[in-house]
């Protein structure tokens, strides 16, 4: 009896996101997750563009919400470990946010996994000096332009209310 209640367990665990034939990545794994990222590829050209080069990318992205990011914080990107070809980052994102700020912290986060993606970055020493070399710190973290830009763009996409059909990023 003690089997079933692991196989039960072990079930419980597996997050309802993850279907067989859907994309690795990003992989949202709670419902706060799970309403931000669709709504951020819904009505956002920018994010649609970042999923697409992560999907063909060896970055796997996990996508959490949480209500203790320290004040201030609206999302960070952490290294999570480096296994079978595979670069794995967990997104965290503020759960606190409104809807409309958890979509543009969602791309913002989305660009640094892109940055991780174009780089050979393996590690958390390989990672921080990627950031080191692309960004600047901000209290204990970092920071790059890029990221800020497409919040940005994020954020005019969401106050216009449209979204450009060819999925282009503006300015490139």
């Amino acid at each position: 009896m003690s089997y079933l209640s692991i196989v039960v367990f072990a079930l419980v665990l597996i997050p309802s996101s993850v279907t067989a034939g859907e994309p690795l990545t990003p992989r949202p794994l709670d419902p706060v997750a799970i309403e931000a990222f669709a709504r951020a590829q819904e009505q956002s050209a920018v994010v649609r563009s970042l999923v697409a080069t992560l999907q063909s990318s060896n970055v796997i992205v996990h996508i959490v919400s949480s209500k203790t990011l320290p004040l201030g914080v609206g999302g960070t990107t952490r290294f999570v470990t480096s296994r079978g070809g595979y670069r794995y980052l967990r997104i965290t994102i503020n759960a606190e946010l409104s809807k409309s700020g958890r979509t543009a912290i969602l791309g913002h986060e989305l660009q640094h996994a892109c940055e991780v993606a174009a780089s050979e970055a393996d590690d958390v020493q390989s990672l921080r000096q990627l950031f080191e070399k692309q960004g600047h710190r901000v209290g204990g973290f970092f920071e790059t332009r890029s990221a800020m830009r497409i919040e940005s763009l994020i954020r005019g996409e969401l106050r216009a209310g449209t979204v450009p059909a060819n999925g282009a990023l503006p300015g490139k």
